[in-house]
């Protein structure tokens, strides 16, 4: 971003601050909800900001996940998208008031004995999310619940600086954020017996394999599961996902068991596809909860690939 772009992002972020805290905040969630709606029904027909970006590249996304699906119904869950994607932007502020005490008005646990289980054995715990509900509300909730928890953040270094503060004091001031590439503080948090949130769609890295993942060919990364190879750490499959009352389920499946046969390319490969297929059900359960900016341009990056072209970079929503 420009500076013109940045000042312009700090004065929209300024203002939303403003004004979720005039309607109430935590205490009010309807009259927030309400406006998040409205807005998202604008960005349908208006949210789609910068080259290549349109309302059909979506509706081509949800086409090629959905075969079947009518115009009609795609149109419907890329209105859904971006309701979502409006209630996620106002959560991001109402996340400075949440507490221990009040977290249960947002989210309620299931599966937290997994956890529990998992981290009598000492060598932390990775949740590898991916990009459906709310993967920010996740690990700020599972913190305010009282789990020891680090996450994986960008710096948001293209960010204006009101804009990047709260981003990032959204979690830091609840829990540990780390940053890509910082092997030494991953190992450190697991050894610490923490429970490491990861992005499992996140951008290719070096290590990255090509899965077949919601039908389409997608270039993913493979740190997270060559970290739990070396260090032991248990991995749970888990989303959290918006209800019809806005209230949100953080939903904590079984153990993933990591299969390793020496070698080490074919296992990336296999536990990579074998872990997106479980979380795979999550996105076929509830489509209006997808992410479809986050999934578009990982099939932007995946095409980008085979002609050896740079990927580009997540949008900031």
């Amino acid at each position: 971003m420009n500076f013109l772009a940045r000042l312009l992002q700090d004065i929209h972020y300024f203002n939303f601050n403003s004004v979720v805290k005039a309607l109430g905040g935590i205490q009010s969630l309807d009259r927030s909800y309400a406006l998040a709606k409205a807005l998202g029904r604008l960005r349908t027909r208006f949210g789609y900001v910068g080259a290549g970006w349109s309302r059909e590249r979506y509706l081509k996304t949800i086409k090629a996940v959905f075969p079947q699906i009518s115009r009609t119904d795609a149109e419907a869950l890329l209105k859904a998208y971006w309701v979502n994607h409006q209630q996620k932007f106002i959560e991001l502020f109402l996340a400075q008031e949440l507490t221990a005490q009040n977290v249960g008005q947002l989210v309620k646990f299931q599966g937290l004995e997994h956890l529990d289980i998992a981290l009598q054995r000492g060598n932390g715990v990775i949740l590898p999310v991916p990009h459906i509900g709310n993967e920010r509300l996740h690990h700020i909730a599972l913190a305010l619940k009282g789990y020891s928890v680090a996450v994986i953040s960008s710096k948001y270094e293209d960010h204006g600086s009101f804009a990047r503060k709260i981003k990032i004091d959204a979690s830091a001031r609840i829990h540990e954020v780390g940053h890509p590439g910082d092997v030494p503080w991953l190992l450190r948090t697991l050894k610490s017996n923490q429970i490491l949130q990861v992005a499992s769609d996140a951008e290719a890295d070096a290590g990255a394999v090509m899965i077949k993942f919601l039908g389409m060919d997608l270039l993913l990364p493979t740190g997270w599961v060559r970290l739990a190879m070396s260090t032991g750490a248990a991995i749970f499959p888990s989303a959290l996902l918006r209800g019809l009352d806005n209230r949100h389920t953080l939903q904590i499946m079984p153990e993933f068991k990591l299969e390793q046969t020496g070698n080490k390319s074919m296992d990336l490969q296999n536990n990579v596809q074998r872990y997106m297929d479980t979380v795979s059900q999550f996105f076929y359960d509830r489509p209006d909860q997808i992410d479809w900016m986050s999934l578009s341009v990982r099939i932007e990056e995946t095409k980008r690939s085979h002609h050896g072209s740079q990927t580009i970079p997540l949008r900031d929503r």
